[in-house]
């Protein structure tokens, strides 16, 4: 019996033990199917994050160059230019491509760049010096704090003011202080500078003259010119060897001086596209170089040194605008891109990229909001009368 017994409770044991076991191993499976189950995908999502870290930033991004201006242009064809090689230089190879919003002569890309879009560095602005000098020329019409504004890229330009000799009796800039004729000066908008700087400069020199605005842009204004719709206007310098040059060899159009450029101790510097065409500062007579009008030339030839730029949206991070910078400076060394750009925009790519572009827009705003601010106001009210 007790053997019997001591056989049953063996028999009992064993059942027991092996019950266990099996208990155990359904748990030690269960707790391995769990970990594969929650813990798989949380390595798997690991993983992708990593590989996404290790991906420069602009892989598969698509970058967008605003233009505000109607194809055709110089700032239409420079973003276009650009669209075509700077994939070749941003690490990721992003797709980049133009957008045109066109609206106020500019004004509606600057507002939508510096107050709409993301601050992500996938959109950046071509244009001439608007959105800069509408905050002084016409502030109501700028949606954003103009000292916040990003500059990548700045280029120098001088502007020429150009006449129809016959119609204006006028080949030399000391002709229009014996002309009988009342001059019509052409323009863009009325607070335009290519529209203030040749009334400023008719002002100096106490010429007789009316403002006719309007047109939209260097080929409308040469046609009115030919035509006597006007007398004279004012012409970007890269327009000169197609547009000017030829007409100026066949004496149906004169030039009668340069904007220049505004150096640090107020000197107004020749272009060295044009070095035979001297600046007003040259030829305006030494008693007009003085007081408020004077000092509104010298605000009004500032921007001259950031003529054309590309700026971004304020707060784009410090790592990817260095990212655009490295881009541009490699990009303007390629030697296709030079050829392409000063057979196109009719002069070289001498670019200032980076701080150095910063600087240079940052320090004339500081001549605009301090030193010129008599000038800028000057300025304003002369945008206001016709």
């Amino acid at each position: 019996m007790c053997s019997k017994w001591r056989s049953a409770g063996g028999n009992t044991a064993w059942i027991g033990f092996h019950r266990e076991l099996a208990v155990k191993r359904a748990y030690h499976r269960f707790t391995v199917v769990y970990a594969l189950l929650v813990l798989a995908p949380l390595w798997i999502y690991a993983t992708q994050w990593l590989h996404a870290a290790d991906q420069p930033f602009y892989t598969g991004k698509t970058i967008r160059i605003i233009s505000g201006f109607a194809a055709g242009g110089t700032i239409d064809l420079s973003a276009r230019l650009f669209a075509r090689y700077l994939p070749k230089y941003i690490s990721g190879n992003p797709t980049v491509i133009v957008q045109t919003m066109t609206g106020a002569g500019g004004q509606v890309a600057a507002n939508y760049t510096y107050g709409v879009a993301k601050p992500d560095g996938l959109t950046l602005l071509q244009s001439p010096t608007g959105p800069i000098m509408n905050a002084f020329l016409a502030p109501e019409s700028v949606q954003y704090e103009v000292r916040r504004v990003v500059v990548l890229w700045v280029s120098a330009d001088s502007w020429v003011t150009v006449v129809n000799p016959k119609a204006a009796q006028v080949k030399r800039a000391e002709d229009l202080l014996r002309t009988t004729v009342r001059l019509r000066a052409g323009g863009s908008g009325l607070s335009s500078l290519r529209t203030l700087r040749p009334k400023l400069a008719l002002e100096a020199f106490g010429v007789d003259h009316t403002l006719v605005t309007g047109y939209q842009g260097s080929s409308d204004l040469l046609l009115a010119l030919e035509k006597g719709e006007i007398h004279l206007f004012e012409d970007p310098q890269d327009g000169y060897k197609t547009n000017i040059q030829p007409r100026e060899k066949q004496g149906t159009v004169a030039v009668l001086w340069q904007t220049g450029t505004l150096t640090s101790d107020e000197v107004f510097k020749r272009s060295d596209l044009l070095p035979q065409v001297p600046t007003l500062g040259e030829i305006l007579p030494k008693e007009k170089k003085k007081g408020p009008a004077w000092v509104a030339w010298k605000a009004a030839v500032v921007p001259q040194t950031f003529q054309y730029l590309m700026t971004t949206t304020p707060g784009v991070p410090a790592d990817r605008l260095a990212i655009l910078n490295r881009a541009l400076e490699q990009m303007t060394q390629d030697a296709a891109f030079r050829k392409e750009f000063e057979s196109t925009l009719g002069e070289p790519p001498d670019l200032l990229i980076g701080e150095q572009a910063d600087r240079v827009v940052k320090d004339s705003l500081k001549k605009l909001f301090e030193d010129y601010q008599a000038g800028v106001d000057y300025l304003r009210a002369l945008a206001k009368k016709k």
